[in-house]
């Protein structure tokens, strides 16, 4: 008999503890952020989603035939940018949004000029009340309150 064997059960007890705990903090982070939809095409940026406070994935899809992609600048996201997404592929930007105004835009030389680029402004809490959009493309802007419709 190894004297090792009573301690096996409680081993795997502890192992398997600390894996439901892990399992339910990442499922808690998980929960807590809200997706933006964003598509990009010559040259127009359009947002789908309500805004709100808290952590916030944007998922980019680049809908067009030119490589493009998507940086935002606001109150803590200054320099905040995916990679370069070709044609038909999609990236996602993760940032901490805060009451206030955010830019998105292409930082691709000249898409912006063409009307690459919107605006949200996000309200001071988390439960996703006074945020706005708007989009401007080319020489139009629509602005929306944001319900989860698309707008460009």
């Amino acid at each position: 008999m190894r004297p090792t064997s009573p301690f096996i059960p409680a081993i795997a007890f502890a192992v398997a503890l600390l894996g439901a705990a892990a399992a339910g903090v990442v499922a808690h982070a998980g929960a807590s952020v809200k997706t933006i939809k964003v598509t990009e095409k010559e040259y127009r940026i359009t947002v789908s989603g309500k805004p709100a406070a808290g952590s916030t994935r944007f998922t980019v899809k680049n809908a067009g035939r030119l490589s493009h992609a998507l940086e935002i600048s606001g109150p803590g996201t200054k320099g905040k940018r995916t990679p370069l997404i070709k044609p038909g592929k999609s990236a996602t930007l993760t940032v901490t949004l805060r009451a206030g105004t955010y830019t998105l835009w292409c930082p691709v030389p000249g898409h912006a000029a063409l009307g690459m680029k919107t605006s949200l402004t996000v309200g001071g809490t988390s439960s996703g009340g006074g945020a706005a959009a708007t989009t401007t493309t080319g020489s139009t802007s629509t602005t929306s309150g944001g319900g989860g419709e698309a707008w460009g």
